[in-house]
């Protein structure tokens, strides 16, 4: 495979990691350059390589990039890749709504072999791939999930729905219940340290399977909080996203070392030489966010 000549825009908390892994993973991809608003930033990161002035420049010299700048930035900035006719790798979410998002979808459908491709790295978390495999031979009841996160200031352009819930949103629809037929949603959130945003939110969803969920998703706790459990009807499976473990009933599965983010870019790689997102597709996230867009509504409008 020859190397993918690729750039990343923002250095962010996740823009910084990608510009790290990429410049190790030389077998895949040669690190043309970044792009951010705030050059200052991106030295601060220990990059010494180049730095484009606009993403603009940037476009016009790769033939892939990631974005990950801010989340009201992503469908702009993805909507100017497909012009330059390039492979996008953009972290979740993909837009801020699924109408933007279906925009989105409808312009990298029209170009040749160009992949979009969506960073949901919870996917190749080695705990929820291990989990997807074990739970292919078994009849779920119910489904609990929880991600609990500290109070960040830094995050102001979206609430704990679309920054923290869409994890497990995305986990739910497409490992635990993948094709499946979502009936029922309720949801309620209140604000917090944000008067603007909900800081926490529970959802409850119903199957066609007669399968229930439930979601808690917090920006308001002291410790970090990252856990699945499933109730089977010959087994109960217990999973730590955090702290890499995973049981079913009380016996512990072996699960192995890996790198999220790394496991991702692999697959950002294999999907340019395929021509096709082999996982986390556009179209996947996009009914990721109709569901989102429920939640938010039963939220903030109370119906």
């Amino acid at each position: 495979m020859k190397q993918i000549q690729i750039g990343v825009i923002g250095v962010g908390h996740m823009g910084e990691k990608h510009v790290r892994l990429l410049s190790e993973m030389k077998e895949n991809f040669n690190l043309c350059g970044v792009y951010d608003l705030d050059e200052n930033r991106i030295r601060d990161t220990g990059y010494t390589g180049k730095i484009f002035q606009s993403e603009e420049e940037l476009m016009s010299n790769t033939e892939a990039v990631i974005i990950a700048a801010p989340s009201f930035l992503h469908k702009s900035l993805t909507l100017k890749a497909a012009k330059h006719n390039l492979h996008v790798l953009v972290e979740k979410p993909l837009c801020l709504n699924a109408e933007d998002a279906g925009e989105v979808c409808q312009k990298y459908m029209a170009l040749d072999h160009k992949v979009l491709m969506i960073g949901h790295v919870e996917r190749f978390n080695p705990v929820v791939q291990k989990l997807e495999k074990i739970l292919a031979g078994e009849d779920i009841i119910a489904v609990t999930m929880e991600r609990c996160s500290p109070m960040d200031m830094h995050i102001s352009d979206t609430d704990v729905i679309y920054d923290l819930m869409i994890h497990d949103i995305d986990i739910l629809l497409n490992v635990i219940f993948p094709g499946l037929q979502l009936n029922k949603v309720h949801a309620f959130g209140r604000t917090s340290y944000n008067t603007k945003n909900v800081d926490f939110v529970q959802a409850i969803f119903k199957f066609e399977n007669e399968a229930q969920a439930s979601i808690i998703s917090s920006r308001t706790t002291d410790d970090r909080i990252r856990k699945i459990n499933v109730h089977c009807k010959k087994s109960y499976i217990e999973c730590d996203l955090l702290h890499n473990t995973l049981t079913i009933s009380g016996k512990k599965v072996f699960i192995p070392n890996a790198i999220p983010l790394e496991a991702e870019l692999s697959c950002f790689a294999n999907s340019i030489a395929a021509g096709k997102a082999l996982q986390n597709s556009a179209e996947v996230s996009k009914r990721d966010l109709e569901v989102l867009d429920k939640i938010s509504h039963l939220v903030y409008f109370h119906d």
